[in-house]
Formats: C-alpha cells, structure tokens, sequence
C-alpha cells in the first residue's frame, strides 16, 4: 500500500474537522430570525371563532353622516364620518376599544346615500365575510363579528372605492388592550391618527383626484390640533396611527420616545428615537415620559406643517409637561403677555386691511404696533377707550391679530383681523395694515392665528 505524504495527511484531517465543524453548526440553536420563520410557519391560522374566545361581547353600532368641519381656522370642508347612534358624527370615527380575547360584534347601519363598508385594518384570523369585502347599500345594515385575539393598535375603514370613501374621512382607530393590566407599565394613553386633506376634493366629481394642502392630527390641523398632556415624569402610550396616503417623519423635540410595537405587534427589541417614520397604513406604539416644560411633536417634512402652504401648520401638536425650567433649574419667566385675564369687549369695530405698499411706516406708539420678528413690538398696550389701535406686518409671512386664546370659537372672539367670525379667512401680507377701536375698558390678550407663540395684550383704561 502506498503511504500517504504528509502534506496529504494534513489535508485529511482539514477536511475531517471542517465537515465535524460544519455538522456541530448545523445542530447548533437556530438563529433568531430561524425561531422566527418556523413560528410563522407552524402558527395557527384560519378564522378564529367565538368559542374560542377568553373574553366578554362587546357590542358597537355605527352609523355614517355627512358632516361639515373646521379642519384649520376658517377652513370648512365636507366629511362623511363614522359615529354612534344619537351622537355627532367625528373624523375620525369613534375610538373603538376592547379587551384581548373579548368577542366584538359591530353592526353597521348605512345612513348615507353611497354604499359603505368597514374594514377591521390589521386584524386577522377573522372569517372572509367580516372583512368588508361587500358593500353595505344605503339603508341596509351588516353585522361584523370577531375575536380580538391579540392586544395592539388597529384601525377601520370603509374599504368601498377606498380611495374616495378614505379621503373623505371613513377611518377611526381601533385598540385591543391587553387582558392582564399588568402588562402596562404607562399611566396614561393618547391616540393620533394622522391623514392629508385636499380642501379642494369634490367627492361628486366623476374622477377622483386628491392634491392635500391640509395635513391633519385627529382631524385637524395646528393650531386646532389638540395638545398632550403628559405631567412631569409620567409616563404615558402615544398610539400613532397612519390613515391617509402619505408617509410621515414624527420628530420630538426636547426628549426621546420608546417604540414598542409596531402594528399590533410587540418589538422584541424596543428602540430609543427621537423620529418616527410611519407609512400609510402603519401603526405604532410609542412610550413617552413627561418632563418639565413644553416641546413641538411635528411632521419633518415640511410640507406637512403648512396650511394650504403657510408655515407653520399641519402636523403639530405640543407635549405639555410640568413647569417649565431654566437652565439654572429656577422656574422660567412668564411673558407679560400672559400675566393679564382677558376679558370680553362689548363692541366690534373691525377696520379692513389696507395696503400700503412702498410706505414709510408710522414711528411705534401705543397707538401703531409693529409685527415683525415674529413678535408684536409692544408685548403690553395702554390706551383710553375710544383709542383706535393699528397693526402694522413688516415681515415677509402673513399674520394675524386675534383675540382671545388659541382653539377659542372665531364667533366668541372680541375682534380678528382675518374675519373668520364673518365666513371668511384673510391673513394680513406684508406691508397691510389693520385697525380695531377699543369702545370699553378692559384687558384683551390677542395672538397670531398661524404662529400662536406671538402674544400681546392690550389694557383699555
């Protein structure tokens, strides 16, 4: 027999602990995207029915009207809603939240004259007919039931011509909350559902076609939009839920959020960030924890904090924390614009913006207020009654002079140079000029529609 040379006895043996290595490998703990996989793989599938269900009957009826909202100051547009029997019909719709494991029942009774469906977004194991496949006829009803198997954040909608019934404001949020309260370690929750809206759309058109100028939190734009409220060191559930046909940036200002779940499901892995991408259709669960002061939550991109393109407005809220502090840790000044109660004027005397293009504006008296910087020159105004004040806008950004408190009805504020009260809605530009006669005495804070940080008061004496 011929001996084998060394070099070839070396190569053997590689050969042997390389094949050992590659088998101890192939028996070794799958990786986790291989325990992923085959739990996918060997999941239980198919429609989930009531006798499987661990939980209560939860009972929801819904109905459709066509409303008309304020989506933005001065911005009334044609919705068709979702809403409860007897209550006001909002966009979105009614929150709908249940418990894991409960029973849901939801019948559907179509008031509107176009037929209608409602699909449960995201949730599975549910029989085909309670998937909104087929439209309910104007005057009939439908009945969807299913088992709310898995704790998360969902959402319906109408699923009939979608692309029409959405944009008009067919979709609300829909949470199944986990059985063992256990589980949550927030104390409190807060939902935001996000869409585009095109002021223009005309759902009658024979052609649906959508361009959104007016980007939308809960159905309306900033400064409409509701703030959050989160004290100083509490922790608190922020549902995003991502209903129109654009994705979005979300960035917080001041402090990071904790992600936690994405569509209905639980990160194994939470993530620390300060952006939040979020794709049409997506839903996600964010944990946020109070702090002192008040911080902007917002769309990146920049569009999407415009009204019909003038910044700022769209998507952006506030998260409203505890007293705000220095950076020396004392408690922040308070603008004098703020120190004063406002108190109703009893009298209306709105002059109408007037142009003064290429003028030599008037020196600054308490009579004439300047706006620029982004600030009314004169934060504190004293005049007698019957002093008529004049308003001056020097910057290149359209601006406003409102009473009253940012959310205040147009009809209850003591006077606003944009009309709104009256059905219309005009900004001043730069170089316009508006005027107001205070008849009575009192003290009347005023703002900026579009930019609500610029306050100033004016005292009547």
């Amino acid at each position: 027999m011929q001996r084998l040379s060394k070099n070839t006895k070396l190569a053997v043996t590689a050969t042997i602990l390389i094949g050992a290595f590659l088998l101890v490998a192939a028996s070794a703990p799958s990786s986790e995207r291989d325990v992923d996989i085959r739990d996918f793989v060997n999941a239980s599938g198919g429609t989930l029915t009531g006798r499987q269900a661990t939980g209560e009957l939860r009972n929801f009826t819904l109905e459709v009207h066509k409303i008309v909202t304020e989506i933005a100051p001065g911005v009334k547009v044609e919705q068709w809603a979702y809403g409860f029997p007897g209550q006001q019909a909002t966009v979105p719709g009614p929150e709908l939240r249940v418990k894991e494991g409960d029973v849901v029942s939801i019948t559907f009774k179509n008031t509107h004259d176009q037929p209608h469906t409602i699909h449960l977004h995201g949730i599975t194991r549910l029989a085909q007919d309670m998937d909104g496949i087929k439209e309910v006829l104007p005057g009939e009803s439908y009945t969807y039931t299913f088992v709310a198997s898995h704790a998360g954040t969902y959402a319906y909608h109408c699923h009939f011509q979608t692309y029409l019934h959405a944009d008009m404001g067919m979709y609300g949020a829909l949470v199944v909350e986990p059985r063992d309260d256990a589980q949550k370690v927030w104390n409190t929750e807060h939902t935001l559902v996000l869409d585009e809206w095109d002021s223009h759309q005309d759902p009658k058109a024979p052609i649906h076609t959508s361009t959104p100028n007016y980007f939308l939190v809960n159905g309306k734009s900033f400064p409409l939009a509701e703030n959050i409220k989160i004290a100083d060191n509490e922790v608190s559930l922020l549902r995003v839920v991502n209903m129109g046909d654009e994705p979005h940036a979300w960035h917080l200002h001041g402090m990071n959020f904790l992600k936690i779940a994405k569509d209905g499901e639980n990160l194994e892995h939470p993530t620390r960030e300060d952006v939040l991408f979020i794709a049409p259709g997506e839903r996600y669960d964010i944990l946020v924890k109070g702090r002192d002061g008040s911080f902007p939550f917002h769309d990146h991109m920049v569009k999407n904090v415009t009204n019909n393109g003038i910044y700022p407005g769209g998507m952006h809220v506030m998260i409203e924390g505890g007293t705000p502090l220095t950076f020396s840790g004392d408690v922040a000044p308070t603008s004098d614009a703020h120190a004063h109660t406002g108190h109703a004027a009893t009298t209306d005397h709105e002059h109408a913006m007037a142009d003064m293009p290429g003028m030599t504006a008037p020196a600054s008296t308490p009579q004439t207020v300047h706006i620029k910087n982004f600030a009314f020159d004169h934060p504190v105004v004293h005049v007698k009654a019957g002093t008529k004040v004049t308003w001056i806008n020097e910057d290149a950004v359209p601006h406003s002079v409102t009473a009253g408190t940012p959310g205040q009805d147009a009809q209850t504020r003591a006077f606003d140079s944009t009309g709104e009260a009256k059905g219309k809605m005009q900004l001043m530009a730069q170089g316009q000029a508006w005027s107001y006669t205070f008849d009575k005495k009192g003290t009347f804070e005023y703002y900026c529609l579009p930019h609500t940080n610029m306050t100033a008061t004016v005292i009547v004496e």
